[in-house]
């Protein structure tokens, strides 16, 4: 009889306080959890809030999760260049990586992963909101990786928006989520 392999998808999301990384990572498992038995987030962040270094690990699996550490996430979505720095070298071959390069400028040496270069910031701004950044690439990630479906994301954002103070950017959170799908399916073709 055949084993069963677990499939485990550990993501990595990092940059600087105030840029949503956070939130990311909370949309990113809140959706998981209608595709996946278990989800872990597991956020890291230091005592100044905004403008210090942040991340948070996303783990995603259908088999019980033995710890929340990952130190070599298979994708990882880097918004700062310290955390372009480090996944550089943690990020696992075979990887993916979502650089915002309109922040990062410089460009990744390994030729074992696949990168993404969003320039999600600029974006952002043009679509009116600097805040969505992080929405691009998060929509980005669910299109390269198929990992957890863009509805499903769609989804945890309204449910986190509806009836709040916020609602009114429910319709630029899912534009901007399905322009970081564009994004990556341009890239492709």
């Amino acid at each position: 009889m055949a084993q069963k392999v677990a499939h485990t998808t550990e993501v990595m999301v990092a940059g600087m306080g105030g840029q949503g990384l956070l939130t990311t990572g909370k949309l990113l498992a809140e959706a998981a959890m209608a595709r996946y038995k278990h989800v872990l987030y597991f956020p890291n962040y230091g005592p100044m809030m905004r403008g210090g270094e942040s991340e948070c690990t996303i783990t995603l699996s259908d088999e019980v999760i033995g710890s929340h550490a990952t130190y070599h996430p298979q994708p990882a979505i880097a918004m700062g260049p310290e955390a372009f720095t480090q996944f550089q070298g943690r990020i696992k071959p075979g990887g993916t990586l979502f650089v915002d390069s309109s922040v990062i400028a410089a460009e990744v040496e390994r030729k074992d992963i696949t990168v993404y270069y969003i320039p999600a910031t600029a974006l952002a701004m043009e679509m009116g909101g600097k805040q969505v950044a992080n929405l691009i690439l998060l929509g980005a990630f669910a299109e390269a990786t198929g990992a957890v479906p863009l509805e499903l994301i769609e989804n945890a954002i309204e449910r986190k928006m509806k009836g709040s103070r916020g609602e009114a950017l429910l319709e630029l959170n899912k534009k901007a989520l399905r322009e970081g799908a564009r994004q990556v399916a341009g890239a492709r073709g």
